[in-house]
This record gives C-alpha cells, sequence and structure tokens, in this order.
C-alpha cells in the first residue's frame, strides 16, 4: 500500500468516525454533556467514568481480537462489521482524550 493510499483510507475513516460519534452520541448522551452517559453509568454503578469508557472500549477491541482468533488470514465481524469495529474503537480513543482533557489540561503533555 502506498502512503498517499495509506492517507486517503485514514482521513476517510475519520470521516465517517466523526458522522458516527456525532450521531451515536447524541443517542447515548443527550445533546447537551456529550460525555454524560460515562459519568451517569459510572455514578449507577459506583465506578469511574475511566471505567466505564475502558468496558466500553474493551468490548470493541474484544470484537476485533476474536474476529482476528477465528480467522487469523482474513478476519471478519459478522455482526457490526470490522471496519465499523475499528471506527468505534479509534472514536473511543478520542473520547479517552476528552475525558482526559476535561479533568485536566493535557494540551501541553
Amino acid at each position: 500500500m502506498t502512503v498517499d493510499r495509506r492517507k486517503t483510507i485514514i482521513e476517510e475513516l475519520n470521516a465517517e468516525g466523526l458522522t458516527l460519534i456525532e450521531s451515536k452520541g447524541r443517542a447515548y448522551a443527550g445533546d447537551g454533556d456529550s460525555l454524560a452517559n460515562f459519568k451517569r453509568n459510572a455514578e449507577r454503578l459506583g465506578l469511574t467514568k475511566y471505567q466505564i469508557w475502558a468496558t466500553y472500549f474493551n468490548k470493541h477491541i474484544d470484537s476485533i481480537n476474536s474476529a482476528i482468533q477465528q480467522n487469523p488470514n482474513n478476519p471478519v465481524d459478522k455482526t457490526e462489521g470490522l471496519k465499523g469495529r475499528i471506527i468505534d474503537a479509534k472514536n473511543y480513543l478520542d473520547i479517552l482524550y476528552c475525558l482526559l482533557e476535561e479533568d485536566h489540561d493535557i494540551t501541553r503533555e
């Protein structure tokens, strides 16, 4: 794969990810605090918002790993599709950054 093709793919995934995070975010958190669902579930379960984030993130990682384990040469996720799982995992890393940014000014780190 060429560097230019890789760049194009990443740009396309990021664009799809932004669309997805906006629609799913509203469904989960509403229009106000985009991180509200992490905080609500943390309070409900007596955990931190980071522990809730880790649970959600690991669900996607588990699915990706299962697809790789089931067919190492051609991984496939038969429910959401591997592309969707990858986009979700990328989005969850962005959400982690937002959770951290909310608590600390990490832009200077």
